[in-house]
């Protein structure tokens, strides 16, 4: 019952995939979304809609790939 952007959500996913933020990365197109991931310390991508290869590229390379 807890919904993005509300930080708990976030620090919620982490805990029940058992990863630490930094080994993660939020990718979303709304900035609400991205603002919500920032504050629990949650990396992450804001996906540009007219660019999607350019935001998964980054999304790939802030994780190692």
């Amino acid at each position: 019952k807890i919904l993005k952007p509300d930080p708990r959500a976030y620090e919620l996913v982490l805990a029940e995939l058992g990863l630490p933020a930094e080994r993660c990365v939020f990718v979303d197109d709304q900035k609400k979304n991205i603002e919500g991931s920032a504050a629990a310390g949650l990396p992450y991508v804001h996906f540009d809609v007219t660019r999607p290869a350019e935001s998964y590229a980054t999304a790939l390379s802030m994780l190692g790939l």
